[in-house]
């Protein structure tokens, strides 16, 4: 192999999240920017997905796309304004809570 593989060590950055709870629609709307950002998925949105598990989706401005949300997955607003859901695992070993939200 001639290109090589470097190890890198994610650097501390805050963010801001909020969890989606199954309930708490208007809650992540106003986290996330509106209706056009975040919306909860009715039975037949939840039908024609790629997984009828999701609840919700959220847009991703990053990368233009639409992420499918299940409940309990967190709510992620990235450095450069974008969002994208997190499992609670995963929150877990890659953040830690900020003592002053800012």
């Amino acid at each position: 192999m001639s290109t090589p593989v470097i190890r890198r060590r994610k650097k501390p950055v805050e963010v801001d999240t909020i969890q989606w709870t199954g309930d708490n629609e208007t809650d992540v709307q106003a986290f996330t920017g509106g209706a056009s950002h975040f919306y909860a998925l009715d039975n037949d949105d939840r039908e024609n997905s790629d997984d009828p598990e999701a609840t919700a989706t959220v847009y991703d401005k990053l990368h233009s796309t639409w992420v499918l949300v299940y409940t309990g997955q967190h709510i992620v607003r990235g450095v450069k304004g974008e969002y994208y859901p997190i499992a609670e695992d995963v929150l877990a070993e890659t953040y830690e809570p900020v003592s002053d939200p800012s």
